[in-house]
């Protein structure tokens, strides 16, 4: 099936792609993080999603977030990072930072006389006032993780998110499954079809071959997995067969990243449904960062792009427009067309080294003054 199929969803397609989602007025509070019955929050899984709403919408991708890897409350700082996101000021805060807690933890309290710095006690408070104590404090030696800015990647992902949209929403309504979960491309993807991991998972939903084979005839349908609506369908295929073999929304999704048998094995070793029991209490050796904070990060992207006129302001001021690749485009024909570089013709749809496609449809990204 190729991109003509997004006909069948999406309304008539103007040329100006109004970004409908962002409202006329931004909100002086933040908006409340609430989800639909079927989407628990607790007070513990609230800091995780807020520690990736900061990252998905304060924090440059030229700025890391050092953090305690079990526990989002705790941060540290916000550091630069290079191109390749390791070495210099970032490694050097690192080791700053497990410095001052071998200080505080295991020196000072043989020498309780000493006058605290400033940065000793603010690092203290960190601890404090998320409720470790001081033993907890040694177990974060040698804990602290780094975790990237996504600010700019998130607003990149909200622009291609309207060409999908419109056949995504009608997709997972006449599947019947909960609203929330059209907006996981942000973290699969960034809505890029394009896109293609490292392990070869590809598309939107970054399908393996394995997976989508489940679902979609790759022999008939070589192009399925970055087709937008086949791929669309697998995917809400696939969350369906999720929730029923695991009989919970959290525990799917976070299947989505760790697999339906891994979440099953997490859920047997615990003892227990709840997936911040499984995330406390489930030690598996694939069961890392990634695969214990895909729940959050998921409610994260879905709030985040609910509310993008709050968090994305900018993006209003931002005509885009929509163009059907033909024969003979290049990237650069398409640049000149609309009075733009080619690089930003390639950051705005994230194409990377992929070629283009007759009948793929990107953006037009024209950033003007406020």
């Amino acid at each position: 099936m190729t991109m003509r199929a997004l006909k069948r969803y999406a309304r008539p397609l103007a040329v100006v792609l109004c970004l409908h989602a962002f409202a006329a007025t931004v909100d002086a509070m933040p908006p409340p993080i609430r989800f639909s019955a079927q989407f628990p929050v607790s007070e513990s899984m609230e800091a995780r999603i807020r520690f990736w709403i900061r990252i998905f919408t304060e924090v440059s991708h030229t700025e890391a977030v050092l953090h305690d890897r079990d526990d989002p409350r705790i941060v540290y700082d916000v550091v630069p990072v290079g191109p390749s996101g390791v070495g210099g000021p970032l490694d050097a805060a690192r080791a700053s930072y497990d410095h001052l807690l071998t200080s505080i933890a295991l020196i000072a309290p043989a020498f309780p006389f000493s006058a605290p710095s400033p940065e000793r006690v603010r690092v203290a408070t960190l601890f404090s006032s998320a409720g470790v104590s001081p033993q907890g404090m040694v177990h974060a030696i040698g804990n602290i993780r780094a975790q990237r800015g996504l600010r700019e990647v998130f607003a990149d992902g909200l622009v291609r998110a309207q060409l999908y949209m419109p056949a995504i929403k009608k997709i997972f309504s006449d599947a019947g499954l909960p609203r929330e979960l059209i907006y996981l491309p942000h973290l699969e993807s960034s809505f890029n079809p394009n896109a293609v991991s490292k392990a070869g998972a590809v598309g939107l939903w970054q399908f393996t071959r394995e997976t989508a084979e489940r679902y979609l005839n790759l022999d008939r349908e070589p192009n399925a997995r970055v087709d937008p609506v086949r791929s669309s369908e697998a995917a809400a295929a696939h969350l369906a067969r999720s929730f029923e073999v695991l009989g919970s929304w959290p525990l799917a999704v976070a299947a989505y990243n760790h697999g339906v048998a891994g979440i099953a094995r997490a859920r047997s070793q615990v003892g227990s449904d709840s997936i911040d029991d499984i995330i406390r209490g489930y030690d598996g050796q694939t069961f890392g960062f990634a695969s214990q904070n895909f729940y959050a990060e998921f409610l994260a992207a879905a709030h985040v792009a609910r509310n993008a006129d709050y968090y994305f302001p900018e993006l209003k001021r931002t005509p885009v427009l929509q163009y059907v690749v033909r024969p003979g485009d290049s990237l650069w024909k398409i640049a000149r067309q609309h009075q733009i570089t080619v690089r930003e013709l390639t950051v705005a749809n994230d194409l990377g080294r992929s070629p283009l496609r007759q009948g793929q449809r990107i953006v037009i990204r024209r950033s003007t003054a406020a």
